[in-house]
């Protein structure tokens, strides 16, 4: 039985906000957890995070988030790879990262810009566009120096006026033109990110586990037989599983492992679905292979899972 849309665990519109959160329409919200201070680095005062910053389940969001660091420490988990985030760093997530909210310190101060891919504004400078793309293939935190994050902080409080202004009839296009603006300065941050990525030698085999990587990330919720991504990389199996090893010190079947697990605690987790319907979401023959299968993989059955989330 096909189930449509099994992550709606985490939508833009679905989030606990509360009366300092900026939301336009039903497809952009700014949110943060200094609103209402002098400044966001005073400290003293603590509003708390806004509340979905702290969900301790893996999720699967369904729209872009860029976090914006102002103070403290934040840690997260995407996508199997933790994230320090400090004072000037700033986080992409989109569509389809599995994240997960793993502590913040005290005086950590947080600016957040959610939209979902309904929120589109114009790319014109294509060349700026591929590296942004770019460079997100290859990192999710990109570091910001004080001065532009004043920028950022500038443009963000100028977005909260426009939203929050009565009779505003333009907010939209408002909206979109900083976000141009906030689009050119990331691109002014991770161009050389890039320039020093792209300069760096590449060995043959960092490229096929780089491509191997990007599959998993594409198809691990519905193949995990090794076989199936050395065919799409045109190598045989042996060959990608030494690869796989030599670069990263892992096997390729650990790497799948780790995806379709991710994948299937986010799921039980949303309290959304049965563990039956979690085994047939991820394309496995029967209940008992998958309970077997996760049982391996986390230490208990997927049902004992779900009952102690």
């Amino acid at each position: 039985m096909p189930y449509a849309d099994p992550f709606s665990t985490l939508e833009l519109m679905h989030m606990p906000f509360d009366e300092q959160t900026c939301i336009l329409g039903d497809n952009f919200v700014l949110a943060d957890n200094f609103s209402g201070l002098d400044s966001p680095t005073d400290l003293t005062a603590d509003r708390g995070m806004v509340p979905y910053l702290t969900a301790p389940n893996p999720i699967k969001v369904q729209f872009y988030i860029v976090m914006f660091c102002l103070g403290g420490e934040m840690r997260i988990r995407l996508n199997l790879a933790e994230h320090n985030l400090r004072r000037g760093d700033i986080a992409v997530i989109q569509p389809g990262d599995i994240g997960q909210w793993l502590g913040v310190t005290a005086d950590s101060r947080i600016a957040i810009m959610a939209f979902t891919t309904d929120f589109v504004f114009p790319e014109a400078d294509m060349e700026g566009a591929v590296v942004v793309r770019k460079f997100l293939s290859w990192n999710a935190v990109v570091h910001a120096s004080d001065a532009d994050m004043d920028e950022f902080l500038t443009i963000y409080q100028s977005m909260r006026r426009v939203i929050r202004r009565p009779g505003h009839c333009y907010k939209r296009e408002a909206i979109t033109g900083y976000l141009q603006v906030l689009h050119s300065y990331a691109c002014q941050l991770m161009a050389p990110c890039v320039d020093r990525l792209e300069a760096q030698p590449r060995t043959r085999k960092k490229e096929v586990f780089d491509r191997f990587m990007q599959l998993v990330k594409e198809n691990y919720a519905h193949e995990r037989r090794i076989g199936f991504y050395a065919d799409r990389l045109c190598i045989s199996a042996k060959y990608l599983s030494q690869t796989v090893h030599r670069v990263s010190g892992r096997h390729a079947g650990d790497w799948i492992r780790d995806y379709v697990i991710l994948e299937a605690k986010a799921l039980l987790r949303s309290h959304r679905y049965s563990v039956q319907q979690v085994s047939d979401m991820l394309h496995f023959a029967n209940q008992s292979f998958f309970g077997a299968y996760f049982k391996k993989a986390v230490g208990c059955s997927p049902k004992t899972y779900l009952n102690e989330a």
